[in-house]
């Protein structure tokens, strides 16, 4: 079956499910481990956030992405991968109330990636520069067999034999999306000995630590490279530098713990790592275009 059937076939059962359980601009998680899916009935503001490893597949509408100064978009039919941990930007582009924004997502397991990369004798080596390489958010259409096995997977949601069948079917769409033709940096974190998977490993020390100081020597020692290394390959995976990077997952979770209500604006700064409530003020007017007082207001 051709992936535009599929598609007009999962549909419906979608949408049915997202109005069952309140599906919003947020994911909405389901009962099987790791499968979301995103409804918008219309086009959105940007929206702060912190990808993590995914495959995201889009049944209606259109979606754009941004990671520093790299900016994607993607459609009906077209498929976002997600290789790293992340602080990005995302809005909602085409949608409406007749035909929202619809998409699917599964998690990546990047250690199942590896033992099937193993298993399969797949290619993990990429020709090309460091940069080609390393886009962390590499758009494409999947193929059809990638489309069934999304489809036959949400067909599993609140289904009695899904803990025997959906891990399985998981197995089976990690395969088939590492040897998409879109997953160049899948292919690279595959290889445990990657400059991207070295770099996978420091975020992974700042994604844990991101309120404590950085050292960048002990990030580079971390990576096992040099300082000038480090700092190139770093910034190729994440647009970024480290100081930068630990900021904005300071800001965004910042952000976070205000909207959610919990917390003041001081303590907020606190909380993710300032020193000094006037400094987080400063930094977050500047990312955000808005103060933090007047953002927790208006949340």
């Amino acid at each position: 079956m051709k992936s535009e059937n599929i598609i007009e076939k999962l549909r419906p059962g979608v949408i049915a499910y997202a109005d069952a359980n309140g599906a919003g601009e947020q994911p909405l998680m389901t009962s099987i481990p790791g499968l979301s899916i995103v409804r918008s009935r219309k086009a959105t503001d940007i929206e702060p956030m912190v990808y993590q490893p995914l495959f995201c597949f889009v049944l209606q509408g259109a979606k754009e992405s941004v990671v520093g100064d790299m900016r994607v978009r993607f459609a009906e039919g077209q498929s976002l991968i997600v290789g790293l941990d992340l602080p990005a930007e995302s809005r909602v582009v085409l949608a409406s109330e007749d035909k929202p924004y619809l998409a699917i997502a599964v998690a990546l397991d990047v250690a199942m990636m590896r033992e099937l990369a193993v298993q399969s004798g797949l290619r993990t080596t990429t020709n090309g520069s460091v940069q080609a390489n390393c886009e962390t958010l590499q758009v494409g259409v999947p193929d059809a067999a990638l489309v069934d096995a999304m489809a036959r997977l949400f067909a599993l949601v609140d289904q009695p034999e899904a803990p025997i069948l959906a891990p399985l079917v998981i197995r089976e769409i990690h395969y088939r999306v590492l040897s998409a033709g879109h997953a160049g940096v899948l292919r690279m974190l595959a290889r445990a000995d990657s400059h991207i998977s070295r770099i996978a490993s420091v975020i992974a020390t700042i994604k844990d630590r991101f309120d404590e100081p950085l050292k960048i020597e002990d990030l580079a020692h971390t990576a096992g490279m040099s300082m000038s290394a480090f700092h190139e390959h770093f910034k190729a995976v994440t647009r970024t530098t480290p100081l930068q990077f630990q900021k904005r997952l300071r800001l965004i979770e910042a952000r976070r713990l205000m909207f959610a209500g919990s917390h003041s604006v001081t303590r907020a700064a606190f909380e993710v790592g300032y020193e000094s409530a006037s400094q987080f003020s400063r930094e977050y007017s500047r990312h955000f275009g808005v103060a933090p007082s007047d953002d927790r207001a208006f949340a």
